[in-house]
């Protein structure tokens, strides 16, 4: 039996519910989440754990992480541990990828101190434009913890746009 935790504090609200329905609104993401998820005759048991990631010790139980945060403090907790991760992030239609095997000076270039945002660009719902960067970027994780799972390689990193394609990370020194 395999379980796959989601963690996450946040509700959805109107305004935020690309992956969510108007009947979500004011519960937690991870529990909606799980209840669609969950699948009582599957050998995975999706559960949800409905906290913000704050403290390392709260991920001291896994064997494979894969982090889907706004903020950099998660991200740079994640980037220390020890076991395998991905870290993958989305704005607008682009999204980015970088794992425990990245370089210890590119995920420090990547990871600035920043303010919460989310993946669609200001104003792009309110104008009618749903942005998917954030579906290529949960199929990445996806694929990419399925091939960790299986014992496979996995991608080291990626970043791209649905618009320009793939885009190249900044060069850095090991």
């Amino acid at each position: 039996l395999g379980v796959l935790e989601v963690l996450d504090k946040e509700s959805p609200y109107k305004g935020s519910v690309a992956r969510f329905t108007e009947s979500d609104i004011g519960q937690p993401k991870v529990t909606c989440l799980a209840r669609r998820l969950d699948d009582k005759t599957s050998s995975l048991r999706v559960e949800a754990m409905v906290e913000n990631l704050r403290h390392e010790d709260q991920l001291s139980d896994y064997d494979l992480i894969v982090v889907c945060v706004d903020r950099p403090e998660p991200r740079r907790m994640v980037h220390g541990l020890d076991v395998p991760w991905l870290d993958v992030r989305c704005s607008g239609d682009g999204w980015m990828a970088l794992s425990s095997a990245s370089l210890p000076a590119l995920l420090e270039r990547m990871t600035p101190d920043h303010q919460p945002a989310s993946c669609q660009v200001a104003g792009a719902l309110e104008a009618g434009n749903l942005e998917f960067g954030f579906a290529v970027a949960a199929a990445f994780g996806a694929q990419w913890a399925l091939q960790k799972w299986r014992g496979h390689p996995a991608p080291v990193q990626s970043m791209g746009s649905l618009t320009y394609g793939a885009l190249a990370f900044p060069e850095v020194s090991a």
